[in-house]
């Protein structure tokens, strides 16, 4: 009997049921989800915190599986019958956890941990709720996370079994439920709660800043910042995928965002396909620790150090500052050097219409104004999405009809889909991590490898940040490197704030650090360029970004933490620093570099960047000296560049 339902079920799926009619159905789903947040974030509703993940959670996985196939056919129609039954199932069972934990809500909060027995229901959903959060990964950030979530999972299940090292007193299937069910350590534990408190208020944002078109204001701000500079096309990548990765949730989404315009115009220009491909995957990594919302990762750091969020972004200044310092210069080289193109005049804004347009930037300056005031950081990113509703309506170009504005929740709620997964599914590594002890075991393990080394440490710690980054989006890949990495730095006495952020940079530069530089790997895909040629050019680009935090580790003024003279001799010497790093790159300073100048380049730089009187100067005369010799060979035998090769060379 049973069978022959399915089969019936699977036959009317058929003629009612198609993929696009769950698209349909993910509209009205994703509208009432960000009222429901909206509703319970901005005071008017109280919900305790439990039911607010599970319903956050559910509410995400759900339009995940009414939008994302499990599997992807060329065409829509192809996808069987039994595939979208099985998605509506899942939708369902999905809501299904969040309404057992709302109706047994008391019981929940009132349990005492190990100790009251786990109904049966709980075990059944709690066990499915690990499942389709383990799938939903899967179908929104690939498999990745989702493979090292589940291998916690199963040392959870099994890890009694291994090697005294690694092995854990044994967990029954009511601890496991426990855990990641019923507590808020595991899926509803600090990521997703952060997820639903900040994080989505931030994606909302962002989704009213696009659909109002206000955020052009940044690609025709970069057009006129750089149109008489030579190579502008690669300039305004930088000044672009700045001002946009900071409130974007992910590298490869801001390379295709961004890069969409800048590539080919770099391309048209005379830049190489994989370098406009590696340009623009650095610059949009870069946006991801560019303050104030650093693809909002920077409330998740904050909560983790346990400090102020302000504090996390005064750190963050600096060495953001840096960054795209090194990839502004490196590019100017790059520009000089192959006797690169203006931006053509058509592209860029005149003056006056950029100038008519500021005021698009005042919903972000309200939102810096209510954080420096201590406001709620929710109620400053709604703020900032009203301020935008309100001023959209002085200009017809930016102005919402109702149902641009119901679009707009809809795809707020679409475009959290990553982060619920994510913060999810880093939930179940988190408190696999709390509960089995596996965190102290691997402090214990790389504590007594490095000795009482730090610089081993650190680059431990570096590797393995880059390998738990990879193919990560920015936040899950920090909340799983910070878990097990800055606990073993404090450790050796590093500060918490520095220990978060070392931790964090090299979790995000993995996107453009090989083999799997999903960033990298995005640009390339755009610039029609070899994937590896552009990740290994991307890495290069970006080499201040793995220098700066091992520097910041021997040099805290480098994150703002010291007297002020002391932040500025670091600043001075960093930037010198990094013109001397940038010449030995890209083989240019004043012109070609010998391969003996770039080593030089390179060996004055890394001494700037390190604390002390002695490498200071060392480095100041290693980079005068070629600086010196370069400025006298061109007096004696200057050398033309040639023609430029790109288009709008006649700017003057």
């Amino acid at each position: 009997m049973p069978a022959i339902f399915l089969q019936f079920g699977v036959t009317m799926s058929g003629t009612f049921l198609s993929r696009r009619n769950l698209r349909k159905l993910a509209y009205p789903v994703g509208i009432a989800m960000t009222l429901f947040q909206l509703y319970f974030t901005t005071g008017f509703g109280v919900l305790s915190g439990t039911a607010m993940a599970a319903i956050f959670v559910s509410f995400g996985l759900a339009l995940i599986f009414l939008l994302r196939p499990a599997v992807r056919f060329e065409r829509e129609e192809d996808e069987p019958g039994a595939l979208v039954v099985l998605d509506l199932c899942l939708v369902a069972l999905s809501a299904a956890c969040s309404v057992w934990i709302c109706l047994h809500l008391d019981e929940v909060m009132e349990r005492m941990r190990y100790i009251d027995p786990v109904p049966p229901e709980a075990i059944f959903l709690g066990i499915c709720l690990v499942l389709l959060t383990l799938e939903g990964t899967r179908r929104t950030a690939g498999l990745p996370l989702s493979l090292i979530a589940g291998a916690f999972f199963l040392y959870f299940l099994g890890g009694e079994h291994l090697p005294r090292l690694l092995a854990h007193n044994g967990s029954s299937l009511a601890d496991i439920v426990e855990n990641m069910y019923l507590q808020s350590d595991g899926i509803y534990g600090v990521p997703i709660q952060t997820a639903y408190s900040v994080l989505f208020a931030f994606i909302m944002f962002g989704a009213f800043l696009e659909r109002s078109n206000m955020s052009s204001i940044f690609m025709e701000l970069a057009c006129l910042l750089t149109k008489r500079s030579q190579g502008g096309p690669a300039k305004v990548a930088i000044f672009a995928s700045a001002l946009f990765g900071t409130i974007s949730g992910a590298a490869a989404s801001n390379v295709y965002t961004t890069g969409t315009f800048t590539i080919p115009l770099m391309k048209k220009c005379g830049y190489p396909a994989y370098f406009a491909g590696a340009v623009e995957a650095v610059a949009s990594t870069g946006g991801q620790i560019m303050p104030p919302v650093m693809g909002a990762t920077a409330f998740m750091l904050a909560e983790l150090a346990q400090v102020s969020y302000l504090s996390v972004c005064k750190a963050a200044i600096l060495p953001a500052a840096l960054f795209y310092l090194a990839l502004f210069i490196m590019i100017h080289f790059r520009a000089r050097k192959s006797a690169l193109g203006y931006l053509a005049p058509e592209l860029i804004p005149p003056a006056r219409q950029v100038l008519r347009k500021l005021y698009y930037l005042s919903p972000l300056a309200l939102l810096l104004v209510m954080m420096l005031n201590g406001r709620s950081i929710t109620v400053c990113a709604n703020a900032a999405s009203l301020c935008i509703f309100v001023i959209s309506f002085l200009s017809r170009e930016t102005r919402f009809t109702v149902r641009g504005f119901f679009d707009t929740l809809a795809a707020t709620a679409r475009g959290s889909l990553m982060i619920v997964a994510c913060c999810a599914c880093s939930g179940i590594v988190v408190g696999v991590i709390n509960h089995t002890g596996l965190g102290f075991k691997f402090i214990s393990v790389i504590t007594s490898v490095a000795g009482n080394s730090l610089f081993l440490m650190l680059i431990m710690l570096m590797l393995t940040s880059f390998l738990l980054g990879m193919g990560m989006p920015t936040t899950p890949a920090y909340i799983v490197v910070a878990t097990l990495g800055a606990p073993a730095l404090i450790k050796m006495g590093v500060d918490p704030i520095v220990a978060h952020m070392f931790v964090f940079y090299y979790a995000i530069i993995s996107t453009i650090t090989p083999p799997v530089c999903v960033a990298a790997y995005a640009g390339a895909a755009i610039a029609d360029a070899p994937p590896m040629k552009t990740g290994y050019t991307s890495m290069k680009l970006g080499i201040v970004a793995f220098i700066v935090p091992l520097m910041f580790v021997y040099e805290p003024a480098l994150l703002w933490q010291g007297s002020l003279p002391t932040v500025a001799q670091a600043s001075v010497t960093a930037v010198i620093g990094i013109i001397g790093l940038s010449a030995a790159m890209e083989g240019w300073m004043l012109r070609s570099c010998a391969p003996w100048e770039r080593l030089v380049l390179l060996a004055g730089g890394l001494c700037l960047f390190y604390p002390g009187s002695i490498t200071d100067i060392l480095g100041i005369a290693g980079m005068g000296g070629i600086a010196i010799r370069q400025y006298l060979h061109n007096r004696r035998d200057p050398v033309p560049l040639p023609k430029a090769a790109g288009f709008a060379s006649d700017v003057k």
